[in-house]
């Protein structure tokens, strides 16, 4: 009640302020002045005014609440915000450290592991060559004895066939008769019984 008190003298007074400057301005324009002119404007325009100021007050009032509402709204609502960002900006902060090591210590067990890797892979490529040239040395011995056996039958044949060409060529149709009368003779003493004492 005392706002609105006071919010109606300073209408009064606004109005009565233009009321005044207004006459002035229209004394200075015009050279005859009326009173019952100037009054009867005064009164139009404190009625005016006054009836528009008992009105409008309650819904300018209700608004302007209102408006003050939202804004001491919003003002919580940003700095609610602001702190929540703050606090989410430190998480992250926290976080992003943590990720830094957490990255320093995937690296180093990355590291290892590779070098246990590395080394799993060669030796197991040096098994693998082990395994490959004695597989080879197998394989080389294998041949060698191969080429030797087929070279001593080749050996044998060649010197089967050149004893034959020789043995053809150095006998005649009298030797080869001869050969074969001993070799008779030699089986006729085999099927004779032998005398014992």
């Amino acid at each position: 009640m005392k706002y609105r008190l006071s919010h109606c003298k300073s209408v009064l007074f606004i109005s009565i302020f233009l009321m005044t400057s207004s006459w002035l301005v229209a004394a200075e324009s015009a050279e005859k002045f009326s009173l019952s002119t100037f009054l009867g404007q005064l009164v139009n325009f404190v009625v005016l005014f006054g009836s528009l100021a008992y009105l409008l007050y309650k819904p300018l009032i209700k608004y302007l609440q209102h408006k003050s509402d939202q804004v001491a709204e919003n003002l919580k609502e940003s700095e609610d915000q602001r702190v929540s960002s703050l606090h989410r900006l430190e998480e992250s902060k926290k976080r992003l450290s943590k990720l830094h090591e957490e990255i320093d210590r995937m690296r180093r067990e990355a590291e290892i592991e590779a070098g246990r890797e590395r080394e799993r892979i060669t030796q197991e490529a040096r098994a693998e060559a082990e395994r490959l040239k004695k597989l080879a040395k197998e394989e080389i011995d294998s041949l060698v004895k191969s080429s030797q056996r087929e070279l001593e039958v080749y050996t044998l044949d060649l010197s089967i066939s050149l004893a034959e060409k020789r043995i053809k060529e150095k006998m005649g149709p009298e030797l080869h008769r001869e050969i074969i009368y001993k070799a008779i003779d030699k089986l006729g003493t085999l099927d004779e019984p032998t005398v014992s004492n």
